[in-house]
């Protein structure tokens, strides 16, 4: 059996595709991050270090597992101004520009970054695969995501291309739904969480 099903009419649902998703991300406002041009989804290392040597064999465990870091591209639009929206995120986050700041008396210098205030800064992201018709038909929650990596893109006088920013997100672990909500309804979400 092929993965469209036994036939080929109409009826048949199509498979995933990749150019059928969304990005809700709470900072930005909450809603539909519209300019995001693509974004990778979570992934998982499960480590295999630890072996046990026997009578010539060597048997190899499975040990922690590490979730790994993701890249979001963004398009700058300039109406939305993503930079200034990714930098008051930095800034948020704990992160304070080196020079002297005289407003209220130079205590902000000696704030720095913290997991809290960069996990609130960004506040929650959800990535959605859609369907043909946009329901959701997947959905990966990231928990206590902050962002580790803000590219500004580059420029040059022999591309028409839309300028772009690289967003990187470290979390702690995922959360995935088969239906694309996180109400308890999905049988993985239950059983990851």
């Amino acid at each position: 059996m092929t993965f469209w099903g036994d036939s080929l009419d109409a009826t048949n649902k199509d498979p995933k595709r990749k150019f059928r998703f969304k990005v809700e991300i709470g900072s930005l406002g909450g809603g539909v991050v519209w300019y995001a041009k693509g974004v990778g989804k979570p992934e998982m290392t499960i480590s295999a270090d630890a072996s046990h040597k026997f009578m010539g064999h060597t048997f190899k465990f499975p040990g922690s597992v590490t979730w790994n870091d993701i890249e979001m591209t963004l398009v700058d639009p300039i109406g939305e101004n993503a930079s200034t929206k990714l930098l008051e995120i930095v800034e948020r986050s704990g992160y304070v520009y080196p020079k002297p700041n005289y407003e209220n008396g130079g205590t902000r210098e000696l704030e720095t970054i913290s997991k809290g205030k960069a996990t609130e800064a960004l506040g929650s992201v959800v990535i959605y695969q859609l369907d043909s018709d946009g329901n959701a038909v997947e959905a990966w929650k990231l928990h206590n995501p902050f962002v580790n990596k803000v590219g500004f893109g580059d420029l040059s006088y022999e591309s028409e291309d839309l300028s772009e920013i690289t967003l990187g997100f470290t979390y702690d672990w995922a959360t995935y739904s088969d239906n694309g909500s996180f109400n308890g309804d999905s049988v993985f979400e239950r059983s990851l969480t």
